[in-house]
Parts: C-alpha cells; sequence; structure tokens
C-alpha cells in the first residue's frame, strides 16, 4: 500500500463551487475510452503554454475537480504555470495567470513538493486530517490568502518514460453531490496517472521546442537590447489572448480556434527574429537614424520572413506573415508594403497594405507589439502608465491599429496586467 492509500480519510463537506469549465453536478465522470483520445489529441499540440493549460484542463473534467495547478520543474525548483479554480475564478481568463513566477522548493514541506521530490502519486481525501509521521505536509498558504478551502486531492508527477520528473498535476476537491467536496477515486488515480504519463512526454516535446524559438529571440537580442525573451513571450501571451477574443465574436470553431492560436502565440514571439540580420550600430544607436538607416532598419521584416520558406507549413506561413506585415498599418502608412518577391536580390518597398489586406495575426501582434513597448522602460523613455499605453492605442484605432481589435483589446486590461506579470521576471 503506498503513502497516498495510508491517508483514505473520509472528506468533509464544505462550500458549493461554482460550476465552470469542469461538467456539472450529476454528470458522471468521463470513461477511460475518453480520456485515451484526449491523451491523443493533447499530444498533438505543440505550443507549450497552450498545452499546459489544456492538460490541467483535460485532467480536472476526467477527475470532476473544482480547481487544480500545473508545476514545472526547473532550476531546482517547482513553478506555478497554470491555476484554475471554478469556485474563486468564475470563468475570468486573467485568473489562469495568477501564481505564475512563484516557486515551490522540491521537498516535504508541501504536497506538490513531496510527489516532484519522490515521483510517487498521492490520493488524500483530506489534507486537515493526514495522520502524523508521513512525510509530508499541507502547506495551506494558498487557502489562507484566498479565502478558499481545499479538502481532496489527487497529486501525480508529469514523469517522462526515461523517469524525468519534469512537473507536477495536482486536482483539488473532487466534486459531489450538490458539488461539495468527496474524495478522488483510484480509477482517478489510475487513469490520470497514465495521462500524465503522456502529458509528460509531450510537454517535454514543446518545451524544447520553445526554447528552440527562445534561441532565436536571443540571437536577435545579441542586436537589439529590448528584444528580449520576456518582450517576446508577452507579446506572443497578448496575441493569443486577442486572436481568443477577436475568435468568440466571430463564431470560429473551437478546433480551429485552438489550431490557430497556438501557432499565433509562437509567431508572435518570432515576430522580430529578422533584427538578427541589421547592425547593432543602428539597433543601439541613442541618436536619431539617418534616412538610410530606417531604410535598412525597415528591411527586417522581410529579412525576418525570409527564415519560414517551407509554405507547406502553417506554421511557418503565419510566421512569415507576421514577421513581414507586423509594421504595416490600418490606414496605410507603414511598412515594408507590398512586394512582389521577398526573395528578389533587390528589394523596393511598396506603397503600405490597408486595412484588411494586413493578415489577421500580423494586425494582432501589430497591437500588442506596441502595447509592450509603451509600457516597457527604454533609454530613450520611461514605462507608461497602463492607462496611458490603452488611451493612444484608442487614439489610434483606424490609424496603426484595426479598430475592432483595439475595442477587444482595451476590455482586456486585467488580463494585459496578469500576463505582464507573469512574463516580468
Amino acid at each position: 500500500m503506498s503513502v497516498g492509500e495510508k491517508v483514505r480519510e473520509q472528506s468533509v463537506s464544505l462550500e458549493e463551487p461554482v460550476g465552470g469549465a469542469v461538467e456539472a453536478e450529476g454528470q458522471q465522470r468521463r470513461d477511460p475510452i475518453s480520456l485515451f483520445s484526449t491523451i491523443e489529441s493533447v499530444f498533438h499540440i505543440k505550443d507549450l503554454d497552450s498545452l499546459l493549460e489544456r492538460v490541467l484542463l483535460e485532467a480536472r473534467r476526467f477527475g470532476r475537480a473544482d480547481a487544480g495547478t500545473i508545476y514545472l520543474v526547473s532550476k531546482g525548483s517547482l513553478y506555478f504555470s497554470y491555476v484554475q479554480n471554478d469556485t474563486l475564478f468564475k470563468g475570468e481568463t486573467k485568473d489562469k495567470y495568477l501564481h505564475s513566477g512563484s516557486a515551490l522548493p522540491i521537498d516535504n514541506r508541501s504536497i506538490a513538493g513531496y510527489v516532484a521530490l519522490t515521483g510517487e502519486s498521492l490520493l488524500i481525501d483530506d489534507v486537515h486530517h493526514i495522520k502524523s509521521g508521513l512525510s509530508y505536509a499541507f502547506n495551506p498558504e494558498f487557502d489562507l490568502k484566498s479565502s478558499y478551502h481545499t479538502v481532496s486531492q489527487l497529486v501525480v508527477p508529469l514523469a517522462t518514460r526515461e523517469g524525468e520528473v519534469v512537473g507536477v498535476l495536482q486536482l483539488i476537491n473532487a466534486k459531489g453531490e450538490k458539488a461539495a467536496p468527496v474524495p478522488f477515486s483510484m480509477q482517478d488515480r489510475i487513469f490520470i496517472s497514465q495521462f500524465a504519463l503522456n502529458a509528460a512526454d509531450a510537454i517535454e516535446k514543446a518545451r524544447l521546442s520553445r526554447e528552440m524559438v527562445l534561441r532565436m529571440v536571443e540571437l536577435a537580442e545579441l542586436r537589439d537590447p529590448y528584444e528580449t525573451t520576456q518582450h517576446a513571450k508577452r507579446v506572443g501571451a497578448y496575441s493569443a489572448e486577442l486572436y481568443e477574443s477577436w475568435a468568440a465574436r466571430h463564431a470560429v470553431p473551437l478546433r480551429e480556434v485552438r489550431n490557430t492560436r497556438d501557432i499565433l502565440r509562437t509567431a508572435a514571439i518570432l515576430h522580430d527574429v529578422g533584427k538578427v540580420a541589421v547592425s547593432d550600430a543602428i539597433l543601439r544607436k541613442a541618436s536619431e537614424l539617418s534616412y538610410d538607416e530606417k531604410l535598412q532598419l525597415r528591411h527586417h521584416t522581410i529579412l525576418g520572413a525570409r527564415l519560414f520558406k517551407r509554405s507547406s507549413s502553417p506554421w511557418d506561413k503565419m510566421a512569415a506573415e507576421v514577421a513581414l506585415n507586423h509594421h504595416e498599418n490600418w490606414d496605410g502608412s507603414g511598412y515594408p508594403g507590398k512586394i512582389d518577391d521577398i526573395y528578389a536580390e533587390k528589394i523596393y518597398l511598396g506603397p503600405g497594405r490597408q486595412a484588411t489586406e494586413i493578415p489577421l495575426p500580423a494586425r494582432i501582434v501589430a497591437l500588442a507589439d506596441v502595447y509592450d513597448a509603451l509600457i516597457s522602460e527604454r533609454t530613450y523613455k520611461p514605462e507608461w502608465k497602463q492607462e496611458h499605453a490603452l488611451r493612444y492605442i484608442r487614439y489610434q484605432a483606424g490609424k496603426k491599429f484595426d479598430p475592432e481589435l483595439v475595442g477587444l483589446f482595451i476590455n482586456m486590461a486585467e488580463l494585459l496586467t496578469a500576463i505582464r506579470n507573469k512574463y516580468s521576471y
């Protein structure tokens, strides 16, 4: 009998969580066949953030968990990656970014830390009645700060087939009758553990892909000190959320939304990778650029697009679109404009693209990129307050930016702040 099985205690019905992402009261847990279908679909998600969020959501759906957290192991600690809680967050998108950047030590001072340390899953009916003498303890810090009441937990390691623990999946408060907390079942433990095994391999694969993408950003940063990985991550997150808001308004099918959002996030992260081919004497120049220098700088859009040559790849296609067009303006005053062949030996910048001539992903990234630049400190300016940046964005509706996207973006103010906080370190 494992340590987790030894702590089976009678659960206590407390408050009634508000329904949200997880099935409502009265619905049955999903069958194992459905879970294995989910494993297959999750394994094909290439974007790390989308994968983590989806893994947590699908695990909660199977276990009918009110809440959950997914952690990743990095530099010897456990980092909060995504938090979901139907009771506290009531479906508010911004709250999935809470606690990101916070870390737990990998030791027995917390349940998640213990699972990461030992690689053993734990099934606990009531965290407030853990028997003394066990090698771990419940850390009530989150409950105290949020006025939440954790009762039951199912915590499993995200361990690859080679045995490396890359993270921890923590499910909280299985929903029973009237949505009151009840224990997770042994069936939950078996199938969530199997799900976690497959998820860990997918996470490791997506993590390696993300690291390769960020290496490209770091190369650009060698030239341009403002093109940091944190800036790129924020632009990627802003863009993904703005697209999702636009897609909801236009009733885009969920499958298409997920696929496009994943690709867009990566394309947005790589929006300025073409700067690697621009002289750092230009990118770091403190005084005003000459006409020729401005022309060279504007060519970074073309140079970036040239890196993504596989026309058959939706990833390359969107990355090229974004790199080429994210400095185009809604009113046609942007650059590089209409170009017949970006691979031609001699390139002449054409008349600017206007309105919907600019691909939607590029219109989204253009807005996200400018916003993040405004709220970030630069050697030539202090950071702007969010309200000032959003006022500027609103003023530029119909000029620099797509008016519809501006309206959606301004309504995301709290979400924008949450994203900034997550990727500020």
